[in-house]
């Protein structure tokens, strides 16, 4: 039989002491707080690597772009002295070529006309900005409004814009062009007093793509083509650009703003170019604490391109 002071001992062994209880609450506060702690370092670190990943997500894509831009500059379109298929001009470079529809784009022979001056007096076939090409209609005519094309004249180039397109006959288009004086760097229209050939004046249309960059919105833009008042046809690639320079490296080794054919310094003419150099500094997408303190984040990158065609015309020519 049990005496109640064994019962007592038996009724406080079945129990826990408010010490015990304190010490349980202190080591259950403190393995909370330890998980806590790591859940959140974790997560500011996975937001961190999500943020840094972005950054460099989003030059990589730049980069490729850029590359693939710059890689199609002078395809079907050998360059000259004079006038290259790629040029720069400190925030902006940009590419020419010849778009393939599946094939190469038509050439089309100026409409010869009856006067038998070569050269032609000053001005278009049909006006000042215009000129009457033959359309041999074996594929539709391929040029339209705000199409950038090629005037050349024996060995001098030109850009036009086309702004017009009618029919006078079955057999012949009817182009106008705006009267912008030059388009990028490149001399445009008959500037200069160019003076049209009777048998060696030909149009044909050209692609271009141009990147460049706006210091008052932070953005990188990338254009492929011209509105009518000559202005790049652009829109926005990257956002948060602080910096946007490009270079073209030329034979010498020197990296110079832009070529210039025309000077009498001949290891600057466009057919010395070897690469062209893009740099950039971007911004990281957003602050967080997680980064660099909290202050924003900064990032440099270089991309170097070499235009395949280029190459080859150089290889071509020695």
């Amino acid at each position: 039989m049990s005496t109640p002071r064994s019962s007592r001992q038996r009724h406080r062994r079945g129990g826990f002491t408010l010490i015990e209880l304190l010490v349980s609450m202190v080591l259950g506060v403190v393995v909370i707080a330890i998980s806590a702690n790591f859940a959140a370092s974790t997560l500011r670190s996975s937001r961190a690597i999500d943020l840094r990943d972005g950054l460099n997500r989003d030059a990589r894509f730049v980069g490729h772009s850029i590359s693939r831009d710059l890689q199609d500059a002078g395809v079907a379109l050998e360059s000259s002295q004079t006038f290259g298929s790629v040029a720069a001009r400190g925030d902006t470079v940009m590419a020419l070529s010849v778009p393939f529809l599946p094939n190469a784009a038509e050439t089309y022979s100026m409409v010869v006309p009856a006067s038998l001056a070569d050269p032609l007096p000053p001005g278009g076939t049909c006006g000042a900005t215009c000129i009457d090409l033959v359309n041999p209609g074996t594929v539709p005519f391929q040029l339209r409004v705000g199409d950038l094309c090629l005037l050349q004249v024996d060995n001098v180039r030109r850009l036009i814009l086309i702004s017009a397109v009618s029919t006078p006959s079955s057999t012949v288009r009817r182009i106008t062009w705006t009267t912008a004086d030059s388009l990028f760097v490149y001399p445009a229209g008959l500037t200069g007093g160019l003076l049209l050939r009777r048998t060696a004046t030909a149009v044909r249309r050209l692609d271009m793509s141009a990147w460049s960059w706006s210091a008052a919105q932070g953005t990188m833009l990338r254009a492929d083509g011209f509105t009518l008042t000559g202005q790049l046809r652009a829109t926005v690639a990257a956002r948060g650009v602080q910096s946007f320079t490009t270079r073209l490296l030329f034979m010498d080794g020197v990296e110079r703003i832009r070529a210039n054919g025309f000077d009498a310094d001949t290891l600057n003419d466009y057919d010395r170019i070897v690469s062209v150099l893009v740099r950039s500094r971007i911004r990281i997408e957003r602050t967080d604490r997680a980064i660099n303190g909290g202050a924003v984040l900064f990032r440099d990158y270089q991309w170097r391109v070499t235009p395949r065609n280029l190459v080859f015309e150089r290889n071509r020519k020695l």
